[in-house]
């Protein structure tokens, strides 16, 4: 994939970032549309332009608020090309002058759509092919005609106005889709070893915590995702696996990887510091010292030593000022 135009000036990157300031565009925003002016070729298409399916992704690798927002900044800075669909009623996607012509006759700027007219992003069956519909992924209680209606436009029929929520028959659905998964070998080899490795290399854990990770991924934050869905209870397996496929493709997905790696480093400190305070606790032969349960070595807490080890042979330690002499082989007080 090559830009067509491959150079260009600083002179010009600051007229044209002077322009985007008297266009009201934020200095928060302009950063971002740098970006997808300069070309952010993953979420290209092969004819280099910007397509809609990958709006969503877009939105949330460049931190915007909403779809709707990234569409309103792409096009009040004014230097961005959109395609619309026949009867100009639906954006179909935005492309960057430095990467696509803009000879072609279905090409628009912002100053050729219609003001007034609802920029319409497809996100029902009847508006999207199928896999748009698998693709066009939204977060989690968050509404479609929220994301993508302009101000003041009226919500898209069906039920684009509907907010999603999760529902007992949705929550027992989500789970019985992984529990599929889980269960045919082919399935599992392709969509969760995976994720395992990626835990495994990435965070440097063992195979066992690197599952540990997927288990909590799976339960924690695919399950209730694609539970909000109201997509998800109208389609079949062999449709769910695609929207999973793509949604762990998407940099939306990678920031669930990256979740549910923190999640896991929080729950192994956490399992760590219940088993120090478990251990700690355990005192079989005196409140001084504490007992590691599983291994049966006994210990004390020293202010300047730190974890002092004791002796197996060792009497039960006498007062919490009895430090074990090495040479002597007893308890003596600190003075």
């Amino acid at each position: 994939m090559k830009a067509l135009k491959t150079t260009i000036s600083i002179t010009e990157l600051q007229k044209t970032i002077g322009l985007w300031k008297n266009r009201k565009i934020t200095d928060s925003a302009i950063p971002k549309l740098l970006n997808l002016y300069l070309g952010l070729t993953p979420y290209m298409n092969s004819e280099q332009v910007y397509p809609v399916e990958n709006f969503y992704d877009i939105r949330l690798s460049l931190r915007f608020t909403t779809t709707q927002a990234l569409i309103e900044a792409v096009k009040n800075c004014q230097s961005f090309g959109f395609i619309q669909n026949e009867d100009r009623k639906q954006i179909t996607a935005f492309y960057s002058p430095l990467w696509h012509d803009n000879e072609s006759e279905k090409l628009t700027n912002e100053t050729d759509i219609q003001p007034g007219l609802p920029q319409i992003l497809p996100q029902t069956p009847a508006q999207t092919s199928a896999v748009d519909n698998i693709y066009n992924i939204y977060t989690k209680g968050s509404s479609s005609s929220e994301e993508l209606s302009p101000t003041g436009d009226t919500p898209l029929d069906d039920n684009s106005d509907k907010k999603n929520i999760v529902t007992p028959e949705s929550l027992a659905a989500a789970k019985e889709f992984f529990h599929l998964i889980n269960e045919d070998s082919a399935q599992k080899a392709q969509i969760l070893t995976p994720l395992i490795n990626w835990f495994q290399t990435h965070e440097g854990l063992t195979r066992k915590h690197a599952c540990e990770n997927l288990v909590y991924m799976v339960n924690e934050l695919l399950i209730p995702y694609f539970a909000s869905q109201a997509r998800f209870m109208k389609s079949n397996h062999t449709g769910r696996l695609c929207w999973l496929n793509n949604l762990l493709k998407s940099a939306h997905g990678q920031h669930l990887l990256n979740d549910a790696a923190r999640g896991g480093r929080q729950k192994r400190e956490q399992a760590a510091q219940e088993n120090r305070t478990n251990q700690r606790n355990n005192h079989p032969l005196s409140e001084f010292e504490w007992t590691d349960p599983e291994s049966g070595m006994r210990f004390y807490d020293d202010v300047d030593e730190g974890t002092v080890n004791i002796p197996e042979e060792a009497q039960p330690r006498p007062s919490a000022k009895a430090i074990w002499n090495v040479l002597s082989n007893q308890w003596t007080t600190r003075n």
